[in-house]
């Protein structure tokens, strides 16, 4: 498996990349162009409307030719096992998808629940994994925790 922080997408802080996923924190309008340039065809945005307007990135996407979805990771303030599964079930090895929330942490907690559950690798290394791309809230560790059982 392939992991690499990237540190030269203008407008992302927080970017790494993990096989054909780029994962990260909330990208400003700059970032679309050259998240297009690395090859990414779909873009999940994970956070909820009520968070930001977010008309703009579905614009910058459209108009690049990259797929927009969005659809909430967390419910009640945790990570939200159906929608973990949802974005899971949603990905191919044949794409390149951009994968965002605001901090990027609970994409890390969601990373953890994919690696585990349908790349089968052991939850620790997973773990090292999505902690070694950005992953700092101990919160979303234990939510993966309870969603991978």
């Amino acid at each position: 498996m392939k992991t690499q922080r990237l540190n030269d997408v203008p407008g992302l802080m927080f970017l790494w990349q993990v096989d054909n996923l780029l994962c990260a924190g909330q990208p400003s309008p700059e970032s679309f162009e050259a998240i297009k340039e690395r090859g990414v065809t779909k873009v999940f945005n994970m956070r909820d409307n009520s968070e930001m307007d977010f008309s703009f990135e579905k614009e910058a996407c459209q108009k690049l030719g990259m797929e927009y979805i969005q659809f909430p990771l967390m419910v009640d303030g945790v990570l939200n096992k159906e929608a973990c599964n949802k974005l899971s079930e949603s990905i191919n090895e044949t794409d390149t998808w951009f994968i965002h929330c605001g901090s990027a942490n609970r994409i890390g907690g969601w990373l953890i629940t994919y690696l585990v559950q349908y790349r089968k690798m052991a939850f620790d290394a997973a773990l090292e994994i999505a902690m070694n791309n950005g992953l700092t809230n101990p919160g979303f560790i234990e939510q993966a925790r309870d969603i991978t059982g």
